[in-house]
């Protein structure tokens, strides 16, 4: 007697099963057609299957997005504290070899709070300002 064929399975563990056996399989590319064979025999109607399909593709698509803003975000981040380091740098020479009083510190403080938004907004984006972008 098979224990193994009375037993049922919830949708989570149908994905991670149907995934590991791609992967054992080496393979973790399957055809469409496969897939609404599949899908039938699991009982799946292939209306519901496309719907499916098209929800996936938006989520990926939303979520290649996002990924991107991101990117491009902490690209524009890393510029901006490239150019603080070089400038600081240079202020900082320029105040050791010429007298008088330091004054350095203030160029550091002032840009010094607008990097730090910015690192806030590139690593740290509210919903609301990645939503603004997208338009």
């Amino acid at each position: 007697m098979n224990l193994f064929k009375s037993r049922q399975y919830t949708s989570d563990e149908v994905d991670r099963i149907i995934r590991r056996a791609l992967r054992l399989k080496r393979d973790e590319v399957i055809s469409h057609d496969d897939l609404v064979e599949t899908a039938r025999e699991l009982g799946v109607d292939s209306r519901t299957l496309e719907t499916a399909i098209d929800q996936e593709q938006k989520t990926f698509d939303y979520l290649k997005t996002r990924e991107l803003q991101m990117s491009r975000r902490k690209a524009k981040f890393h510029r901006h504290l490239w150019s603080f380091i070089i400038v600081i740098g240079a202020l900082i020479l320029i105040n050791i070899f010429t007298p008088g009083p330091w004054w350095f510190q203030w160029p550091i403080l002032g840009w010094g709070i607008g990097l730090a938004f910015h690192f806030r907004a590139a690593y740290f984006p509210t919903g609301e300002e990645l939503e603004s972008e997208e338009q």
